[in-house]
């Protein structure tokens, strides 16, 4: 049960990533129905929490303590990625009171730094499983 904890925790901030950005934290919409220079970021946080999710999917699955290690690595990757992604690596909005700036960009920072967290302690719980063995 205690190894499944991070891997439920990764699979839930994955979830909220990627339904997040469609939703309550997703881009700006103009009034008139274009595109803000913000929905590539939103699309791609999109794309970011669902491969996130797969990862954790898979880390359900497979038992191999060296796999599920390289899988948190690769999660970590992922979350350090989605925190790049809205403003360093995809343009966001440049005023300061835009949706994307105020809520946007700071709920992904903090959902991607959580999932960051998360692989660390699962890679660490992971790594001292398989030296027991």
């Amino acid at each position: 049960m205690k190894k499944n904890v991070f891997i439920g925790m990764l699979l839930l901030l994955a979830a909220v990533i990627a339904i997040g950005s469609v939703t309550f934290f997703g881009p700006c919409v103009h009034e008139d129905g274009s595109k803000a220079p913000c929905a590539t970021a939103g699309s791609a946080i999109l794309v970011d929490g669902c491969v996130m999710a797969v990862l954790a999917v898979l880390l359900l699955f497979i038992r191999k303590p060296a796999v599920r290690s390289v899988l948190f690595i690769i999660s970590f990757c992922a979350g350090v990625v989605g925190i790049l992604l809205p403003g360093t690596l995809f343009p966001i909005c440049k005023m300061d009171t835009m949706h994307c700036r105020m809520v946007m960009q700071p709920a992904v920072i903090i959902l991607c730094s959580a999932v960051i967290l998360t692989c660390i302690a699962g890679f660490i719980t992971e790594r001292t499983r398989s030296r027991r063995s």
